[in-house]
């Protein structure tokens, strides 16, 4: 880890200053901000030597050279983002003006006069630019839909750790057999640092037979500061989601878990404990089962292992010809190229440098396959690695520049956290993220970043100062360096901490099981009264309760970023509109019904997440200046004039969710004008809350449209030719289609996942003809009152993976099933018992190892579908 990430976005800055015609610098401007990005290459050129020779890296990491650079670094970006936000919300004063460029130029030069001396004792550096490889360049990666082919292939994850999976369900299955224990049977997962543990308990719990063979299943990551009461709630919220929003107490969710558990067999994974003791805290809050219970408990100490009476598997490193198979699935190169591309000269160094750690070899893959399948490229990466610590930091220094602030940003979020909103291809494909569930159209939902690159990389970010988390452990006296990225997990003081330079406040201390967490107000407040103009950036308090915002915020005007999903608020300060520079609020599942009139005006709006915010009529949205809006959910309007004429000016829109409460019908006239679009629901509800109408015309000119959700009757048959092209995600709902709409959606070549939901059609037969659906993954059909009979083709839903019958009960029978040779989960919701029976005896007689699960439970009031999206603040990077 070093400051070159730091120094390469600084430049990109002084960068923008150069190019921007908007910001309009003086010559005299100019001239010092070539003379400081020359200083600025210099470094970068020093710092790249750094990475090659040993020797200079040390010497560079001593006496406190980076920390120095660091500080000036530092202070250097915080000057150009002021002087920017000022000169964009400057009056015509000259004045003004005069002193902002004086400002700006003075801060320059004491960056150069602060930094010179540490660059005096490495005067032989050549004097050239050192390119930047900053601006990404074309993908070298296909899109998604190679990535999650490869992830749905159970066979990927398995490849090298098959022995020890099957010896995991050995002993969970026999342990599970004994039943009526006095305490669970214990399973303790013991191995070192990216040995697999997580890896190898994570298939085990998602295998067909083990879902088969337990009632309920629950998946916990502990981390090193857990509490008690925070865990029990996040096992009982897997159990029963309503217990998130109850306001339960500790005593109360001791005596909720074992009522849940009771009812069955279970099984509880535990993952990453590292404290002995925590096995004696929450051992007793686990009940006897007349049917058998199992908790797998993963660790990389052997004395949490010993605490934890029962079976033992020590995770042993891969062997030569596991861990080479392992190898070849991570590069994504067949037995038959082995010899073409010279691959398998390398692979006795490959093994050796791996040492059998499924982690190292994942990475080792994806370092290499970002190479060119040529000697030299790959010989160059084998020449700088000796250990495993040498591929993990080989695997950062190789990512684009513009990459690695994305990769550090993740270390923020807590350990084992589901990011939502993976939208980096390139890291995934290196093998540095991995994808941890994917959407319905096949793309990915949410990413973590493994436990221990979190653990190595989380801890260098914060020694560079790139952010810091503030808990019980926290010190400011850890880091002589500013706090300019603050996260929190719990409640903690902040009187000790100086937010001077603070650029971005996350907080993960969140609403649990219904307790308030602590009021941050007055850190909020603190924020706001410091004059720090220009720096301030990012303010996400999702799920904290009901945050008091301040009512001025003046100070702010830099503000990118505001999240304030489900915190409970019910209002925002007319103040918003003062954030000129805000490119993205989240205002969803909190209390809030309107907006200032003035916040139409916020010309920087990227993003805007609303909770059904009404409009009645669209002369506000008409006039508004966001041209930059790529997203638009939550909009609920009551009029159906002006529709297609306001929303075609957005032409930079991608995502568009809205809602028409209208008397009759809404016609939907998007056009090509909207050629960026990629997903858009619309529905359309009368007053009375009953289905209004939808006239659409073609959807065809829309190339980019790839999930489309329609609620409300149709007033036209579907059409293929009138269907988007490149649909991957389709839900129907309320839209009433008399005529099987199976052969026109079956002709749909790149459908993943097709939703027909209550009324969606209202016919009798459905038949899927050969050939139909040939990419279709996921499949849902809930409540067809009239369906009777559904007919598979031979052929036709040859991917289909995932599928739910629910409150389709003039279904007696499921003969379809025969055909569906792909299936491996079927959900029966609300169906009558005699219709589950068939079904599973469809699937034991036939040989068939399909999980069916059933459910049975009251049918909620029609809602809204929610659509997760988090937009990583990037910007905080810049």
């Amino acid at each position: 880890m070093d400051a070159a990430v730091v120094v390469s976005f600084l430049s990109h800055k002084l960068q923008t200053l150069l190019n921007d015609e908007a910001i309009a610098i003086t010559p005299k401007v100019k001239d010092q901000v070539q003379r400081t990005n020359h200083q600025l290459n210099l470094f970068r050129r020093l710092l790249k030597e750094a990475e090659k020779n040993q020797a200079l890296a040390v010497e560079l990491n001593s006496n406190q050279w980076t920390s120095h650079l660091l500080r000036a670094l530092y202070s250097l970006e915080d000057s150009i983002d002021t002087f920017v936000v000022k000169k964009a919300l400057q009056t015509q004063q000259p004045i003004t003006s005069y002193h902002n460029q004086v400002f700006l130029i003075k801060k320059m030069k004491e960056f150069i006069s602060k930094t010179g001396n540490l660059l005096k004792d490495n005067q032989q550096l050549d004097m050239q630019d050192v390119a930047d490889n900053n601006i990404p360049g074309p993908s070298q990666y296909q899109r998604w839909g190679r990535i999650s082919s490869f992830c749905f292939d159970d066979e990927s994850h398995t490849v090298g750790l098959e022995e020890q999976v099957n010896n995991l369900v050995s002993l969970v299955v026999q342990e599970a057999e004994q039943g009526n224990q006095p305490q669970p049977a214990v399973v303790s997962m013991v191995g070192e640092a990216g040995s697999g543990k997580t890896a190898i308990a994570r298939i085990v719990y998602n295998r067909v037979d083990i879902k088969q063979h337990f009632t309920s299943r629950v998946w916990v990551h502990v981390t090193k500061e857990f509490k008690l009461r925070d865990v029990l709630v996040d096992m009982i919220s897997q159990l029963d989601e309503k217990v998130v929003n109850e306001p339960l107490f500790l005593d109360e969710l001791r005596w909720r878990l074992p009522k849940l558990l009771g009812q069955g067999r279970y099984l509880i994974v535990v993952d990453d404990v590292e404290d002995p003791e925590f096995w004696e805290e929450i051992k007793d809050v686990f009940p006897t089962s007349p049917h058998g219970g199992v908790v797998i408990v993963t660790t990389r100490k052997s004395d949490v292992a010993v605490s934890s009476a029962g079976s033992t598997l020590h995770v042993r490193p891969l062997n030569d010809d596991e861990s080479w198979a392992l190898f070849l699935k991570k590069l994504e190169v067949t037995e038959d190229r082995l010899h073409d591309c010279q691959l398998i000269k390398f692979k006795e160094q490959i093994l050796k440098l791996c040492g059998g750690l499924p982690l190292a070899i994942a990475l080792m893959g994806g370092l290499l396959s970002a190479k060119e399948l040529i000697d030299s490229e790959w010989l160059k990466v084998i020449e700088h690695v000796n250990a495993v610590e040498d591929i993990l930091a080989l695997s950062y220094h190789e990512l684009p520049s513009y990459l690695k602030p994305c990769f550090l940003y993740m270390g923020l979020f807590p350990k084992a956290t589901e990011i939502p909103k993976c939208t980096f291809e390139e890291l995934v494909c290196r093998k540095i993220i991995e994808v941890a569930r994917w959407k319905l159209d096949g793309s990915p939902k949410t990413c973590r970043l493994p436990s221990f690159l979190h653990d190595v990389f989380s801890s260098k970010a914060r020694d560079i100062g790139f952010f810091q988390i503030h808990s019980k452990s926290f010190s400011t006296s850890k880091s002589q360096l500013p706090v300019r990225r603050l996260a929190t997990y719990s409640n903690a003081h902040f009187s000790r901490i100086h937010i001077n330079h603070l650029r971005s406040y996350v907080s993960f201390n969140t609403l649990k099981g219904g307790i308030p967490a602590g009021n941050s107000s007055m850190f909020l407040d603190k924020i706001v009264r410091k004059r720090n103009l220009g720096v301030f950036q990012v303010l996400d308090l999702e799920s904290v309760y009901k945050p008091q915002l301040p009512k001025v915020m003046l100070n702010l005007l830099n503000l990118r970023y505001l999240g304030l999903r489900s915190t409970a608020i019910s209002s925002l300060p007319v103040s918003i509109s003062d954030l000129q520079c805000l490119e993205t609020l989240d205002v969803k599942h909190t209390n809030i019904t309107t907006l200032p009139d003035s916040f139409w005006k916020l010309g920087n709006l990227c993003h805007l997440y609303l909770n059904g915010i009404f409009l009645d009529s669209l002369e506000a949205l008409s006039l508004a200046s966001l041209n930059k809006l790529q997203t638009l959910c939550g909009l609920s309007i009551g009029t159906e004039s002006l529709v297609a004429e306001t929303f075609s000016k957005f032409t930079c829109l991608r995502k568009l969710h809205l809602t028409f409460y209208i008397p009759t019908s809404i016609k939907v006239e998007f056009t090509s004008q909207l050629k960026k679009l990629h997903s858009l629901k619309i529905k359309s509800i009368r007053e009375s809350g009953e289905r209004a109408s939808i006239k659409f015309k073609s959807f065809k000119e829309l190339q980019n449209l790839v999930d489309l959700y329609l609620f409300g009757g149709l007033l036209r048959p579907f059409d293929a030719r009138n269907l988007p092209p490149n649909l991957k995600s389709l839900t129907l709902s309320k839209t009433g289609l008399d005529k099987d709409p199976m052969p026109v959606l079956g002709k749909l070549p790149h459908l993943y996942s097709l939703r027909l939901f209550n009324f969606s059609y209202i016919g009798e037969e459905m038949t899927c003809l050969s050939g139909a659906f040939p990419q279709l993954h996921v499949l849902k059909l809930w409540q067809l009152d009239h369906l009777n009979k559904w007919v598979v083709k031979q052929g036709a839903l040859t991917s289909l993976r995932e599928l739910e019958i629910r409150d389709c009960r003039s279904l007696e029978t499921l003969d379809a099933f025969y055909q569906l040779t792909s299936l491996r989960e079927l959900m029966i919701t609300n169906m009558p018992q005699d219709f589950a029976d068939h079904v599973k005896g469809m699937n034991s007689t036939g040989g068939r190892n399909v999980f069916i699960k059933e459910y049975h439970w009251e049918p909620s009031p029609p809602m809204v579908s929610l659509s997760v999206a988090f937009v990583l603040p990037l910007y905080t990077l810049k």
